[in-house]
């Protein structure tokens, strides 16, 4: 393989930062449910989902956006770290915000049902997978967008960057679905939280696979 050694930074940057920013969010994640508690009226349902979106914005969107243009100024030294900050932000706000909508929307939907009969059952691990996928495919691209803006600036090729985070996507979710259900959530505490970050540093490292093989072909021929 051409340029192995910037294939394996750039696995590693994706696996850091979205085991440091993913990882983190999910962890804050599970730190402030309790505060919501049992409440299911509308203003706490969006709470939650506002909380979900400004923490996935701001720690999965700017960590991960760091860690990559590391990597990738490193390769690309024409492209300026900070755009790509930005648009990783950008992109994974909208990513978070589309992601959370269905949720959202269920929970205010069922609020009153589940009350009544009680919580509706938990779909298979293997629905839960293809949904995975599914949405891969969809907020992949979402997440890539903002950053296409930069990346076409610099090279040629530059729309393959959408179906690269498409395919990503739909390995990572997945990847993240399956491992949150082998964590420890009864124990909580520590272990927990360490399951989070290594969960999401997986994700992260399957990820970065992914688009990175497709970002070596966009990428000028090193000198």
């Amino acid at each position: 393989m051409p340029d192995r050694g910037f294939y394996l930074r750039w696995i590693a940057a994706n696996s850091l930062g979205e085991a440091l920013g993913l990882g983190t969010t999910f962890v804050l994640g599970v730190a402030i449910a309790p505060w919501l508690g049992e409440e299911t009226s509308t203003p706490a349902v969006l709470a939650g989902a506002a909380a979900a979106i400004i923490l996935g914005t701001v720690l999965e969107g700017v960590v991960v956006g760091f860690f990559q243009a590391q990597a990738l100024h490193r390769r690309l030294p024409t492209l300026a770290r900070r755009p790509w900050i930005v648009a990783t932000a950008i992109g994974a706000g909208l990513a978070w915000l589309l992601g959370m909508i269905p949720s959202t929307i269920m929970s205010l939907i069922d609020r009153g049902e589940s009350a009544a009969t009680g919580p509706p059952p938990e779909p298979s691990m293997l629905m839960q997978l293809g949904l995975a996928v599914l949405l891969g495919l969809v907020l992949g691209p979402v997440l890539a967008a903002a950053q296409l803006h930069v990346l076409r600036a610099q090279v040629s090729h530059a729309g393959r960057w959408i179906w690269a985070n498409a395919l990503a996507w739909a390995l990572g979710m997945p990847v993240i679905f399956a491992g949150m259900d082998r964590l420890p959530w009864e124990s909580g505490g520590p272990p927990l939280y360490a399951g989070l970050f290594i969960v999401a540093g997986l994700a992260g490292a399957a990820v970065g696979s992914v688009h990175g093989r497709v970002l070596l072909g966009i990428l000028p021929p090193r000198r």
